[in-house]
C-alpha cells in the first residue's frame, strides 16, 4: 500500500461519511440532497485513485481512471456549481442544464474512448498514471477548470457584497472549497508530465470536514473553530487508520512461532494503557505504564526478530529488545517505591536509571549482545561479555523490589487489611511476571523455544483481574447501567466490524487474515473506553496549542463562569461582568437589564461602551411580547439571525418579530442572553459586534448559554443579598425608632432641671437687670444648660439616624454610662436598682459609637422587662480581657435577676423573629433585638456570650477587640480576664 492509495481512501471514506451524516439531518432539503450528491462524487474519485494505485495490471489500471473519472471526476464541477447556485441563490438553470449535457456527453466517451485516456504509464515505482488521449482531454480539463474558477467567482461575488451572518457564510464557504480545490487538481500535473507525487489528495479530506460543520450549523462559523473541529476529525482518522497500515505491514510478517509475543504485547500495552489513562498524574500508574511499555518493547521486538528472514535485520531487531529491557528494573523499583510511599529510596531510583542507561549505551556494541544464535523457530540474540553482569543488576533490584512489596503487604495485614490485600497481588502478579526471565538461557545457547510470554500473559491477567475485584492501584470500574450503555452498541456492532477488517485487510492485502482481524477487533474494544473520549481530549489539546488566544478567552470565562456566583455584592458583580466580556471576548458594547419588581420592568444596571444615558431612560415592561420570547427561547438570541429568518417566519408572526428586533436595535443588542432563574426572566444581558468583527460561533454560542445560566444564579443571589441587606438595615432603624421611647423618658427627666433654671432666669432678670452678680452667675448657668440640652437632642437624633458604621476611637466607659443614666428614669418607676461597675484601666475601643450604644440600650432594656414590675438588680460592668497573644479585648457585662432563659430557649436567642415577650404592656417582643445584637457585635469582630438560670437571671457578655481591623477571631477556650476566674465573669 503506497501513500497515494491512503490519500484516496481516507478522501473517499471522509466525503462519503460526511455526505451521508449531513443528508440524515433533513432528507427534504435540496441543498443537503446536493451535498451528499457532490461528496458522493468526491467519494468516488477517492475510492478510484486507490484501486488506481494497488491496481498491478496496466489494463486494469486503466480502467480504475476511466471509472474514477466517468462516475466521479466528471460530475465534481457540476454538482458544485449546482450546490453553489442553490446555496448563493444564484438563478443559473439554462447555464446549469447546459453543464450537466456536457457532463452527459464525456460520460461515454471517458469509459469507452481511446481519445480521452491513451493509456497509462508507470509513474513514482508505484502505480499507474494515465496519459491523455487527444485534444479532447485537454477540452474537458479547460472546461473542468473554468467550470470551478466560474462557481468560486460567483461565491466570491456575492461575499463583496453580502453583510453581516451572509457575508461570513460566503466568506467561509469560499476559503473550504477552495483549499479543496487547489489540493485536489494537483493530480492533474502527473497526467501532463510534471511527476509531482499526488499529494493533494490528503488535503481534500480538509474540505468535506470543513463544509460539512458549517452546513449542519448553517451558519459557517468562525474559521479558527472550523478548523479546531477540522483538525480533530483529521487526526482521529489518522489515530484509526495508522495502526491498521502498521497492522498490515505486521500481517506480513506474522508466523506461527513469532504470533505469541506479538499477541501477549499487545494485551500488555492495552492493559498498560488503560491503568495509565485512568490517572496519569499518579506516579504509581505512570511507572506501571513504563513497566508495561518496557515489556511491549521486549515481546514487540522478539516478534520482529523471530519474523525477519534477513540475518542484519534479526541483529537489529534483536538489539531493539534491549531498549525496553535494560530499563525494566528500574521502572519496576520505581513502582514499587510509589506503590508503597515510601520516603527513602530517591537516590536508589536515580542510580537504576543512570545503571540502566549505562547498559543502553552498550546495546550498540557487542559487550552486551555479542551477534546471535539461530534456532529452529528464527534467529535470537548472544550474550556478550557484559550480558552476566546485566543479569546480576536485573536480579538484584528486581530481588529488593520483590522484598520490600512482600515487606508492605506483610505490614498492613493487620492495620490495613485492604491495602495488605492489593500489594498481595501485586507482589505475587510480579512474581508469577518474573517467570519470563527464562527467556534469558537462550542468549547462552540452549534452544528451547522461550516460553516468557506466557509468564507475562499470567502476569497481565491477574493484574486486570486484580484491578477489577480489588481496586488495585485505586482502579474502581462501576459497571452501572449508565456506564455500561455506552458499550452495549460496540458490542452488539463487533460481528460486523470483524467482517468490515477483514475486507479492508483484503483490499490492501490481497490475503484473508482472520487472525490479524481478531487482534485489531479485540485491541479497539479493548481501547474503547478512550477512544470514546478522546476527541473531546484531542479537542482540547488541539485548542490549547493552536489557538491559544482562543483557548484562553474560553478557560477565563469559564472560570468567571463559576467563581461569580460566590460574589453578592450587586454593583462589584455587574461592574465584574462588563471587564470580564468587554475584555475577554473583545466586545465593544455590553449591557446588562435588571428587573425591577416593584415596578414591573427592565431598566439598564450596567454598562460598558454603550450610550448609558440614553439607555437608562429606556424601561422595558416585564409583560411585552420580547420579554415572553426571551422566557420561551432560553439561550443566546442572535439578531443577524432573527433578520436573516424574517422569510421563513408566518405572515400572523411577521409584526411580532419586528417588534422584537425594533427592541434589540433599541437597545443595541446583537446577540441578547436571556437570564432566567426559578421560572422568571430575572433580566438579559446584551453584546455588540466583537472588535474583530467576527460573527459569533456555535462555540461562543454554548459558552456564553452556559454563563447565562450560572450569571442567572448570581445576579438572583445578588439581588437577594441586596434585599436581605436594606431590611437588616431597615430592621435596625425599626429598633433604634423603637428604643427611643425609653430614651424619651429620661430625655424628659434630664431636660426638666435645665429649662426649670432656664425659667427662673426669664422670670427674674425683668426685675434683677441691674444687678451684675445675678447676671454673671446665672447667665453662665443657663448658658451651660442651654449646650446640655442641644448634647441631648442631637445625642437622640444620632440614635434615630441609621448610618453606615464608622468606627472611632471611643471610650467604653462614658459611653456605658451614659445609656444606664438614660434608663434611669424607667428604671425607678419599674423599682429597678442599677448597679455600676466601670473598670477604670479600660483602654480606649475602636468602635461605632451609635451601634455599640444600641446593644447596650438593648441588653439593659431587655433586662429590665425580665424583670417585671418587681424590680430587681440591674449590674453593667465593664473590664479588660487578658489574651494569650497579647491582643487587647474589652467586656461589658450586663446581668439581671429577672425570671431566667429556659434551656431549650437559650440556643435559638439569637435567631431572628425569635422571642419569649410574646406579652408585654410596654414593649411587645418582636425577636430582633438579640439578632441585631448579635450582629453589630459581630461585626465589630466580637462575639457575645450568655448564662442563665431560670428564676434567678440572666447574664450577657459582650466581647469587643480593642482594633477590629486586626482582630477578627473568638478567643479560644481558657483564655480568662484580668482579676477574674476562668471564663472572665467574676
Amino acid at each position: 500500500m503506497n501513500l497515494f492509495a491512503l490519500s484516496g481512501l481516507l478522501t473517499g471514506l471522509s466525503s462519503l461519511a460526511m455526505g451521508i451524516f449531513v443528508l440524515s439531518t433533513d432528507r427534504s432539503s435540496n441543498l443537503k440532497r446536493l451535498w451528499f450528491l457532490f461528496t458522493g462524487s468526491v467519494a468516488v474519485w477517492g475510492f478510484g485513485g486507490m484501486w488506481i494505485a494497488l491496481e498491478r495490471d496496466e489494463a486494469m489500471a486503466l480502467l480504475a481512471w476511466r471509472v474514477a473519472f466517468a462516475f466521479g471526476v466528471v460530475w465534481i464541477p457540476i454538482l458544485f456549481f449546482h450546490f453553489v447556485t442553490t446555496f448563493c441563490e444564484l438563478r443559473q438553470r439554462k447555464l446549469l442544464l447546459v453543464n450537466y449535457a456536457v457532463g452527459a456527453v464525456f460520460f461515454p466517451l471517458i469509459l469507452v474512448s481511446p481519445w480521452f485516456f491513451g493509456g497509462v504509464r508507470f509513474v513514482f515505482s508505484s502505480f499507474y498514471y494515465s496519459i491523455p488521449g487527444s485534444a479532447l482531454f485537454h477540452l474537458f480539463f479547460i472546461w473542468w477548470v473554468w467550470l470551478v474558477i466560474y462557481a468560486h467567482y460567483q461565491v466570491f461575488k456575492l461575499f463583496r457584497f453580502a453583510s453581516g451572518l451572509k457575508r461570513n457564510q460566503y466568506k467561509y464557504f469560499f476559503a473550504a472549497v477552495s483549499l479543496g480545490y487547489f489540493t485536489g487538481s494537483l493530480d492533474y500535473l502527473p497526467i501532463y508530465g510534471i511527476d509531482f507525487y499526488p499529494y493533494g489528495n490528503f488535503g481534500i479530506m480538509f474540505y468535506p470536514i470543513i463544509m460539512t460543520y458549517a452546513i449542519v450549523r448553517y451558519r459557517l462559523m468562525d474559521i479558527t473553530v472550523v478548523l479546531h473541529k477540522g483538525l480533530t476529525y483529521v487526526v482521529l482518522l489518522g489515530l484509526i487508520f495508522v495502526p491498521a497500515y502498521l497492522a498490515i505491514v505486521i500481517s506480513e510478517r506474522a508466523m506461527l512461532a513469532s504470533m505469541p509475543p506479538l499477541l501477549v504485547g499487545t494485551l500488555v500495552f492495552a492493559c498498560g494503557l488503560w491503568v495509565l489513562f485512568k490517572s496519569p498524574r499518579e506516579v504509581a500508574h505512570i511507572t506501571f505504564g513504563l513497566v508495561c511499555l518496557g515489556a511491549c518493547l521486549w515481546l514487540f521486538g522478539f516478534f520482529m526478530v523471530y519474523s525477519s528472514k534477513e540475518p542484519a535485520e534479526a541483529l537489529f531487531w534483536g538489539k531493539f529488545v534491549y531498549v525496553g529491557v535494560v530499563y525494566i528494573p528500574a521502572f519496576f523499583y520505581h513502582f514499587t517505591v510509589s506503590v508503597l510511599r515510601l520516603k527513602e529510596g530517591n537516590r536508589l531510583i536515580w542510580a537504576c536509571y543512570l545503571i540502566s542507561t549505562a547498559f543502553l549505551s552498550l546495546v550498540p556494541t557487542t559487550y552486551l549482545l555479542d551477534g546471535q544464535y539461530s534456532y529452529f523457530w528464527g534467529h535470537y540474540p548472544k550474550a556478550g561479555v557484559l550480558h552476566p553482569s546485566f543479569l546480576i543488576y536485573f536480579a538484584m533490584v528486581s530481588g529488593l523490589s520483590l522484598h520490600r512489596l512482600h515487606q508492605g503487604y506483610k505490614a498492613r495485614e493487620q492495620s490495613a487489611p485492604l491495602e495488605a490485600r492489593r500489594l498481595k497481588y501485586i507482589f505475587w502478579s510480579f512474581v508469577l511476571g518474573f517467570g519470563a526471565t527464562l527467556d534469558f538461557v537462550q542468549n547462552y545457547g540452549f534452544e528451547s523455544y522461550p516460553m516468557g510470554y506466557l509468564f507475562v500473559s499470567l502476569w497481565a491477567c491477574l493484574v486486570t483481574y486484580a484491578i477489577l475485584k480489588f481496586q488495585l492501584l485505586d482502579i474502581s470500574l462501576t459497571l452501572t447501567n449508565r456506564k455500561f450503555l455506552p458499550y452495549t452498541r460496540p458490542l452488539a456492532l463487533i460481528c460486523s466490524f470483524y467482517f468490515l477488517t477483514l475486507l479492508l485487510i483484503f483490499l490492501f492485502t490481497g490475503t484473508t487474515q482472520y487472525v490479524l482481524a481478531g487482534i485489531l477487533v479485540a485491541t479497539f474494544s479493548l481501547l474503547a473506553d478512550l477512544l470514546a473520549n478522546l476527541q473531546k481530549k484531542m479537542e482540547k489539546a488541539i485548542g490549547k496549542a493552536l489557538f491559544k488566544k482562543r483557548y484562553d478567552a474560553y478557560e477565563t470565562l469559564t472560570e468567571f463562569s463559576k467563581a461569580m456566583v460566590a460574589i453578592l455584592d450587586l454593583q462589584a458583580l455587574n461592574a465584574k461582568i462588563m471587564e470580564t466580556l468587554s475584555k475577554v471576548m473583545g466586545i465593544k458594547k455590553v449591557s446588562l437589564f435588571l428587573l425591577d419588581k416593584e415596578g414591573g420592568y427592565f431598566f439598564l444596571a450596567a454598562g460598558h461602551g454603550v450610550d448609558e444615558k440614553r439607555l437608562r431612560e429606556v424601561k422595558i415592561l416585564s409583560r411585552v411580547p420580547f420579554v415572553q420570547f426571551l422566557f420561551d427561547t432560553s439561550g443566546p438570541i442572535l439578531r443577524e439571525e432573527l433578520e436573516h429568518n424574517m422569510d421563513a417566519v408566518p405572515v400572523q408572526d411577521i409584526v411580532k418579530l419586528k417588534g422584537i428586533l425594533d427592541t434589540l436595535s433599541q437597545i443595541e443588542s446583537e446577540l441578547c442572553i436571556p437570564l432566567v432563574n426559578k421560572e422568571v426572566v430575572i433580566g438579559f444581558l446584551n453584546l455588540g459586534h466583537k472588535s474583530n468583527r467576527e460573527m459569533y460561533s456555535e462555540e461562543d454560542l454554548e459558552l456564553l448559554s452556559a454563563l447565562g445560566q450560572n450569571l442567572a444564579i448570581a445576579l438572583d443571589n445578588a439581588l437577594l443579598h441586596e434585599d436581605v441587606r436594606r431590611q437588616k438595615t431597615l430592621m435596625r432603624r425599626t429598633d433604634r425608632l423603637r428604643s427611643l421611647e425609653t430614651i424619651a423618658g429620661g430625655f424628659a427627666h434630664e431636660v426638666r432641671n435645665p429649662l426649670t433654671s432656664i425659667k427662673t432666669f426669664i422670670q427674674l432678670t425683668p426685675e434683677r437687670k441691674d444687678d451684675p452678680d445675678f447676671i454673671g452667675r446665672f447667665g453662665s448657668v443657663v448658658s451651660e444648660d442651654v449646650a446640655r440640652i442641644e448634647r441631648l437632642i442631637q445625642e437622640i437624633l444620632d440614635y434615630a439616624r441609621y448610618m453606615e458604621p464608622k468606627l472611632t476611637e471611643e471610650n467604653v466607659n462614658e459611653l456605658v454610662d451614659s445609656c444606664v443614666y438614660f434608663v434611669g428614669v424607667k428604671a425607678t418607676s419599674k423599682s429597678v436598682t442599677l448597679e455600676k461597675d466601670l473598670a477604670g484601666n479600660l483602654p480606649r475601643v475602636m468602635l461605632d459609637r451609635q451601634q455599640i450604644k444600641q446593644v447596650v440600650l438593648n441588653l439593659v432594656l431587655n433586662a429590665m422587662d425580665a424583670m417585671g414590675e418587681g424590680g430587681g438588680l440591674l449590674v453593667v460592668k465593664t473590664r479588660p480581657l487578658a489574651k494569650p497573644a497579647g491582643e487587647s479585648w474589652v467586656q461589658i457585662e450586663v446581668g439581671d435577676t429577672g425570671c431566667g432563659i429556659a434551656p431549650d430557649d437559650l440556643d435559638h436567642i439569637f435567631d431572628p423573629f425569635y422571642s419569649t415577650k410574646h406579652e408585654s404592656e410596654e414593649r411587645e417582643g418582636t425577636g430582633l433585638g438579640l439578632t441585631i445584637v448579635h450582629q453589630i457585635v459581630q461585626e465589630h469582630g466580637g462575639y457575645v456570650e450568655v448564662e442563665s438560670t431560670v428564676g434567678r437571671g440572666t447574664t450577657f457578655f459582650v466581647n469587643l477587640p480593642i482594633n477590629p481591623l486586626k482582630t477578627q477571631r473568638r478567643p479560644r477556650e481558657g483564655e480568662a480576664l484580668e482579676g477574674t476566674g476562668p471564663g472572665g465573669r467574676g
